[in-house]
């Protein structure tokens, strides 16, 4: 009699309310820690090998909660008639739960998550699973045995000359969209136009006579009853879609050959593979990121899912108005079937926590959502997203160490900063803020910066993709230097201004389009092109400066547009020509001057940043 009460006790405390609560807070709790203690981004060290997703801290709670699910239910069916609508409902809400957990479980214990490159011709069956962090390999071998970039229609300008070589127009276009040239009744079609050639094929139509298939070049323009229709300038193309064919080779079978886009992913042997990333190397040998992931307990989780989502429907269809006019007794059953419904929502929250666990691994990156400050050295090896209404604030001194790799293999190095909220970077002379490379030889992404606010001062941008990469907002760049890098600084708009900077051995000092930067005080040197223009409309005041670069002071591209003012400045000894390493490449129609004079005679003081004192 002893045991028998004993064990009673057990099944009522493993099936009673007030566990189901305790348990929803330990794995809240759980939930809460896990996340907090991650350290994969900005930590001072090592990341910490703890995992609270798969440690007993967080599964023993899972567990007892699918039992204690399983033990309420059982007890409560055994009270209620089978011939209730009710009964039927309370049984498939618990039965989608625990459905919901199994799923989850089933991924946690079977599925996984992977990465790998793959080069095009090379056969291999190895990739890196990111749950168990290790290298492991597929029974069969993956082979890309195709890579192809679709892109849309390219933008053009197409100039047309009469016989006498006068010009008719310059016309604006797409590929595939006729155009008329002029007033003689000439329509145009350009059909193709291939950037490595620079050869433009075209149709054309005068006075009701066709010509197709006419092929052009800016030297050699097709002639179509006297009128010259050449190819003068075309807009970089914009892709529209990535493409890998992949070929799998199982042992024993024949080889079976799918087309993997982005977003269209493709599944062999239950693992479903994505494209995240198509490269070329500096050999000119393509090769794709694929990421493959298998989730077996996916339908049971769904099912679980529909389950619970139908039965809670239907419950509450089936609670009838003239429920609430039944006596006393059914008032009391009535509270008791309402704590159970409480106790329902509970479990389906810590069920929903267990997503967690399923997925045995965070959110590739940090999200700063309210304010932060960094200061002595800092890792950044997955990406740092500040977001609105967000700071980050940067102390003297701090040294920012951001990494080349990329571990999600989405094609963009780990080592960035995006900002959408505020920037305070706050260097001193003799302790400059640096962001500066985390593996030797490895050039890190960019800080990004999309309609922030931000004031940069006394900061070294060294060894990155591209130092700064500004779209609008407001951003302050003071007694700053941008050393070594792809490019200093890319800005779009007119939000941004630099003075007391130094600029110097970079691929490109500063590239601006639709806008441009007010920059003043700074030294633009040594780059091997100070000042790009790219395209779009022409701003910005660049005076005060000293300017001497390698291959150009000041380059303007085909699609640049309005006047840029770079009067003001120091651009070498007395006697040189101002415009020295000045090239314009619009065609001089319509598109606005550069506007010179008058220059600097001598070095402006003071010019370029003062910073970093002794190093």
């Amino acid at each position: 009699m002893e045991r028998a009460i004993t064990v009673n006790g057990v099944i009522r405390f493993l099936a009673s309310t007030k566990l189901a609560v305790a348990l929803c807070l330990v794995l809240a709790a759980g939930g809460i820690a896990g996340s907090l203690l991650y350290q994969g981004n900005t930590a001072f060290g090592k990341q910490s090998p703890f995992n609270v997703f798969r440690s007993p801290v967080f599964l023993v709670p899972a567990g007892l909660l699918v039992v204690n699910i399983l033990f309420c239910a059982w007890n409560r069916l055994g009270s209620l008639p089978l011939s209730s609508p009710r009964t039927w409902t309370f049984a498939g809400m618990h039965a989608g739960i625990v459905l919901l957990a199994a799923g989850m479980i089933l991924d946690g214990a079977f599925g996984f998550l992977g990465t790998k490159y793959y080069y095009q011709g090379v056969p291999e069956s190895s990739y890196f699973n990111w749950r168990g962090n290790r290298e492991e390999s597929f029974p069969f071998r993956v082979e890309v045995v195709g890579t192809e970039t679709r892109f849309h229609p390219l933008n053009l300008q197409v100039g047309v000359k009469d016989s006498a070589g006068n010009k008719v127009g310059l016309y604006t276009v797409r590929e595939g969209v006729p155009f008329d040239a002029g007033k003689n009744g000439i329509r145009v079609t350009p059909r193709r136009f291939d950037r490595e050639t620079k050869t433009l094929v075209l149709d054309a139509e005068i006075d009701g006579r066709k010509a197709s298939g006419l092929s052009a070049t800016t030297e050699t323009p097709a002639s179509v009853k006297g009128y010259a229709i050449s190819p003068v300038a075309y807009r970089d193309p914009e892709p529209s879609e990535y493409l890998v064919r992949v070929r799998f080779h199982a042992a024993g079978g024949t080889p079976v050959e799918k087309e993997i886009g982005v977003n269209h992913p493709a599944t062999f042997a239950g693992i479903s593979f994505c494209l995240v990333g198509l490269e070329t190397d500096r050999y000119g040998n393509p090769y794709a990121g694929l990421q493959m992931t298998r989730e077996p307990g996916e339908p049971v989780f769904w099912a679980g899912a529909l389950l619970f989502a139908l039965s809670l429907v239907a419950r509450f269809i089936a609670r009838k108005p003239a429920e609430a006019g039944r006596g006393a007794e059914d008032g009391r059953n009535g509270g008791r079937e309402g704590n159970a419904a409480a106790a329902t929502v509970a479990r389906l929250s810590a069920a929903l926590l267990l997503s967690a666990f399923s997925s045995g691994a965070h959110a590739f990156g940090d999200v700063v959502a309210g304010d932060r400050t960094w200061e002595g050295e800092i890792r950044v090896v997955e990406p740092v997203t500040v977001e609105k209404e967000a700071t980050l604030r940067i102390r003297p001194g701090t040294v920012v160490l951001l990494s080349g790799e990329d571990r999600d293999g989405d094609g963009c190095r780990d080592g960035y900063i995006q900002v959408f909220g505020k920037l305070l970077v706050e260097g001193e002379r003799g302790r400059p803020v640096r962001f500066v490379r985390l593996d030797p030889g490895k050039a890190w992404e960019e800080v990004f910066l999309k309609d922030a606010e931000a004031v940069i001062r006394g900061a070294v941008f060294e060894g990155a993709g591209w130092g700064l990469h500004i779209h609008e907002g407001s951003v302050k760049v003071e007694n700053s230097v941008f050393r070594g890098n792809g490019g200093g600084a890319r800005l779009r708009g007119t939000g941004a201004a630099f003075s007391r900077c130094t600029i110097e051995g970079n691929d490109v000092g500063l590239r601006f389009w639709n806008g441009g930067p007010s920059v003043g005080g700074s030294a633009i040197e040594r780059n091997g092109t100070g000042l790009f223009f790219r395209e779009g409309t022409g701003g910005g005041k660049i005076n005060g400066n000293r300017i001497a670069n390698r291959e150009w002071n000041l380059k303007v591209g085909d699609w640049a547009a309005g006047d840029l003012d770079v009067s003001g400045n120091f651009w070498g000894r007395a006697g040189e020509a101002v415009a020295r390493g000045i090239a314009d490449f619009r065609e001089r129609k319509e598109p606005g001057g550069i506007v010179l004079a008058p220059a600097l005679p001598s070095p402006p003081e003071p010019c370029g940043a003062d910073i970093e004192g002794a190093r």
